[in-house]
């Protein structure tokens, strides 16, 4: 069966379906993203972030839908509280953050779910490999974002990160996932 090119109209680009150029520029800013945090560069990957004050970056425990003002969440930070992690990561002192971890994540699966105006609800799959002190760990998992489409790019206004494991016993997470 032959495969087929469909044009996307402008009243389907509301439903989650970017022309290829967006696309493209989408998957780029996620490598992007993905390249900082295993770079540990926390103030650029600040600055993927929205300039909003309710921003919002999740890492559900236990089920991905629990409603995390109620129950329990591995990181559930707003922008005080992020401003707040940034700091300890990059504290040279904090022996709970050293050494940094080694970090290589892949991004895939980079699927538009919603597009109404200038925001984008996006679906990302990630694969991390982490090595720190001897001991590997390989995370999967899968990440959605709500992203705003600005004059120099896309900006972060929030993040859900699903862990596949995120029901099981975990290591402290020393790092951005």
């Amino acid at each position: 069966m032959a495969r087929q090119i469909v044009e996307a109209s402008p009243e389907a680009l509301g439903t989650g379906i970017l022309d290829i150029e967006t696309q493209l520029r989408l998957e780029r800013f996620l490598a992007y993203e993905a390249a900082l945090m295993d770079e540990h560069e926390y103030d650029t990957w600040m600055s993927l972030w929205t300039d909003d004050d309710d921003i919002l970056y999740w890492v559900p425990c236990n089920d991905d839908d629990q409603d995390p003002t109620t129950g329990i969440a591995i990181i559930y930070d707003n922008r005080r509280n992020l401003a707040e992690r940034m700091m300890r990561l990059k504290d040279k002192t904090a022996h709970a953050y050293r050494p940094r971890a080694k970090l290589v994540r892949t991004v895939s699966g980079i699927v538009p779910l919603k597009v109404e105006g200038d925001e984008l609800d996006v679906s990302a799959s990630f694969v991390l490999g982490e090595m720190r002190v001897g001991i590997q760990n390989i995370w999967f998992g899968k990440c959605l974002y709500r992203l705003k489409k600005e004059p120099n790019g896309f900006r972060i206004h929030r993040k859900k990160v699903m862990l596949l494991n995120n029901d099981e016993a975990m290591p402290n997470l020393t790092f951005l996932v």
